[in-house]
């Protein structure tokens, strides 16, 4: 019989941690998705390595990167939820305990702790939508608003980002484990 892909350290999960569990892989890969892809259009704007525009944009290609960067964050903030609420759900329903598995704690924290970050890029992200879906605005509009959500918060939201990128190596390490009480 092959191995569970649910047996942590032969614990086996119930079927709400499965569920939840199954849920946060597919709405954060959805929401680093859309995350990654909103970075990837801005850098096309900028010079490498500024926060400068770069000089010869055609106003199409403009355009057209604050209307995907526009669509990525409708979808990043849609699953931003669902990852908050089934990581979550999946913390309330697992047999594992964070007072004895760190790395479970250290996990969520890593996650949980950038909510506000997140939420107060979404609300300069808002700007860019709207600026997109409602109404002819001139590029002169997006530029301020890109470059409002860019220097946002100096580098905090890409400290979360690395952050968010550390919690997959940190369940597959599984550091600060607790030591069981036959090994002592």
């Amino acid at each position: 019989m092959p191995p569970d892909f649910f047996v942590f350290s032969g614990i086996m999960e119930r079927l709400p941690a499965k569920i939840f569990l199954f849920l946060f892989i597919v709405s954060a890969s959805v929401w680093q998705y859309a995350q990654g892809t909103k970075g990837f259009h801005v850098g096309e704007l900028f010079t490498f390595g500024t926060i400068e525009f770069r000089s010869a944009l055609e106003p199409e290609f403009e355009r057209s990167s604050y209307a995907s960067y526009a669509e990525h964050a409708v979808i990043a903030y849609i699953a931003y939820p669902f990852v908050l609420l089934t990581a979550a759900g999946f913390l309330r329903t697992t047999r594992r305990s964070v007072k004895e598995d760190g790395w479970l704690l250290m996990s969520a924290i890593l996650l949980f702790m950038f909510v506000p970050v997140e939420l107060f890029c979404f609300w300069r992200d808002w700007k860019i939508v709207g600026l997109h879906y409602w109404g002819d605005w001139p590029l002169e509009e997006f530029r301020k608003a890109v470059l409002l959500r860019v220097t946002a918060m100096a580098g905090l939201p890409f400290i979360a980002q690395l952050c968010y990128y550390t919690i997959p190596l940190v369940l597959l390490f599984k550091p600060f484990r607790s030591i069981a009480k036959s090994d002592r």
